[in-house]
């Protein structure tokens, strides 16, 4: 997320985001840790970039994904081991903590790290000292950690699976990115900076397709809807028809009719979901019949089934706040509500 010069990658417009841009410019070139609190897809990782940038240290940015290193390994991989310190280390191996050295060690999913891996871990940023794995002398190392959760960490500590220590190591300073659901003031900034950079403009009327979206990928997944509709279309801009399509390709359906019937008739489909589905496909219950696999007809007799009509789903949109199409059909939607 590359935005004007002066916020770097911290686009939107929401009170959340305000709050992080604040809080980068004010922190970042300090050497105070900080810890970003996020769902997958809110951009903690390029956020942890761009504190690097702004904190002027002159050594490299060294992203770590905590989750993904096996627990046997981790320790070698996070301070590095010698040649022949156990099996299989064939080759001297510098970890990820002393590549970091003079500049930013992002630790991201860090409640994934094990206990002991922690203790280590906690050491080496009190002291900054380390010390490879099968060797007896000790680096030193000056770095500065961004660390990045998805849950709540303050629960996790009490519940014991985060050191109490190494949590208020890394908290120096907690910057919250909420869910863009939670943020929907930042859809349409986002996306036009997205479609900018493909040198794209968004067309009348694909900002209400935007908005009536849920985004559950968070900012992630409106990425990848732009660079899909744009791939789609063969001038500069993006209009409506084509950013709604790239939705509904990322979004996983039922493998068949029977099991989406019978979701509907056992009260699995809730109201939020098929309004959620409807906004999809603009209310046009041909497009949503063959998106479940399943008739226009069939499609309308399992709504009855369920207690539901598209004009009763309307109304629960526009009472619940959630934003669904205008009141004019476009030539190609459906206008027989049933």
């Amino acid at each position: 997320m590359n935005g004007p010069p002066e916020l770097g990658p911290i686009v939107g417009e929401s009170l959340a985001i305000r709050r992080a841009r604040e809080l980068v410019e004010r922190y970042a070139p300090t050497n105070l840790s900080i810890l970003l609190v996020g769902a997958t897809g809110t951009g903690k990782e390029l956020l942890a970039r761009h504190i690097h940038v702004r904190s002027g240290r002159r050594g490299r940015f060294v992203g770590v994904n905590c989750g993904a290193m096996p627990r046997e390994m981790a320790e070698g991989l996070l301070f590095g081991y010698e040649r022949g310190a156990f099996s299989g280390a064939v080759k001297r191996h510098r970890g990820h903590v002393e590549c970091a050295d003079g500049g930013t060690l992002f630790l991201d999913e860090l409640l994934s790290l094990s206990l002991d891996g922690q203790a280590k871990l906690l050491r080496a940023l009190d002291t900054g000292e380390i010390q490879r794995m099968g060797e007896e002398m000790e680096r030193y190392v000056d770095l500065r950690v961004v660390g990045a959760v998805q849950e709540d960490v303050e629960d996790r500590v009490e519940r014991g699976a985060l050191r109490k220590d190494l949590y208020q190591r890394v908290a120096g300073v907690v910057i919250e990115l909420p869910p863009l659901a939670d943020r929907p003031e930042d859809v349409l900034p986002l996306a036009r900076h997205f479609a900018a950079q493909r040198g794209q403009v968004l067309e009348p009327g694909t900002p209400q397709v935007l908005a009536q979206h849920p985004w559950p990928g968070n900012v992630r997944e409106l990425r990848h809807v732009i660079d899909r509709a744009g791939c789609r279309v063969a001038n500069g801009t993006l209009p409506p028809s084509a950013v709604r399509e790239a939705i509904g390709l990322g979004t996983p359906m039922p493998a068949s009719r029977t099991g989406i019937a019978e979701a509907i008739k056992l009260g699995s489909f809730t109201q939020e979901g098929m309004v959620a589905l409807c906004a999809i496909y603009g209310w046009n219950a041909k497009r949503i019949a063959t998106a479940l696999g399943m008739g226009r007809t069939l499609f309308f007799d399992n709504l009855r089934v369920a207690g539901l009509t598209l004009r009763g789903l309307r109304k629960f949109a526009t009472s619940a706040n959630v934003r669904g199409r205008s009141g004019r059909s476009s030539p190609n939607e459906t206008s027989t509500d049933r």
